[in-house]
C-alpha cells in the first residue's frame, strides 16, 4: 500500500501511528516551506486551508517575512474520468515568480497515465495569469511516484523546479530544488 514504508523493493522506514493523528481528518491543510536563498517574500511560506469537498480547497497564504496574507483556492471542476478525459482544475494563489510576488489565477488539466515498474505518472498542463505581470504563462510538470516517495518537476510559468517528497501517514516532507538552484525544504500536514 502506499503507506506501507516500502522504499522501492525493500522496507525503509515504517510510518509510526502517531502520523496518522487524528484518526478521522477534519479537513485542513497546513504546509510550510523554508528557502533560504530566496528573497524575504518567498524565504518563508506558509498555507492553512480546509477541503470544504473532495473537490473544492479554500484558505490563506501567509509570508511572515514581509507580513503578506493572501487568499488562495483550489477546484476540481472535472473529475478524471476513463482512459482519455483528464481532470480540470481552476485556483487562485499568490506565488513567487522569479523576484516578484503576484496572485495568480491557473487552469490546469491532469491525468494519470499509468503504471511501469511499480512507478505511477501524472502529468500535468495549463496556464497561469500572473496578476503583477499582467502576463499569462504556460504551466507544466510530471509527477512520478512509487509507493511512499514521489518525485516532482515543475513549470511554474516563470521558472522549474525540482521536489523529492516522502509521505509519512498525513505528513509529507520534501527536499525542494527551486529554480533549480536554491535548495529547501517543505512540510504539509494532512489534519
Amino acid at each position: 500500500s502506499a503507506d506501507d514504508g516500502t522504499f522501492l523493493s525493500g522496507s525503509f522506514i515504517d510510518t509510526p501511528n502517531i502520523f496518522y493523528f487524528p484518526e478521522e481528518r477534519l479537513g485542513g491543510i497546513l504546509n510550510f516551506r523554508w528557502i533560504p536563498e530566496k528573497p524575504d517574500n518567498g524565504k518563508i511560506f506558509t498555507s492553512l486551508r480546509y477541503e470544504i469537498n473532495q473537490d473544492l480547497t479554500v484558505g490563506l497564504d501567509y509570508r511572515p517575512l514581509t507580513d503578506n496574507f493572501s487568499f488562495a483556492a483550489n477546484w476540481r471542476v472535472i473529475s478524471e474520468q476513463g482512459d482519455w478525459k483528464p481532470a480540470i482544475i481552476l485556483g487562485t494563489a499568490n506565488d513567487d515568480f522569479n523576484d516578484i510576488d503576484s496572485q495568480s489565477y491557473y487552469a490546469t488539466a491532469s491525468k494519470f497515465l499509468g503504471e511501469l515498474a511499480g512507478f505511477q505518472f501524472s502529468p500535468y498542463a495549463g496556464a497561469t495569469y500572473i496578476d503583477e505581470l499582467s502576463d499569462l504563462r504556460p504551466v507544466a510538470g510530471l509527477n512520478v511516484r512509487k509507493g511512499v516517495w514521489s518525485v516532482m518537476y515543475q513549470y511554474s510559468g516563470t521558472t522549474d523546479h525540482l521536489s523529492i517528497s516522502r509521505q509519512l501517514g498525513r505528513h509529507t516532507a520534501s527536499l525542494v530544488l527551486w529554480g533549480m538552484e536554491k535548495p529547501g525544504i517543505a512540510w504539509t500536514y494532512r489534519f
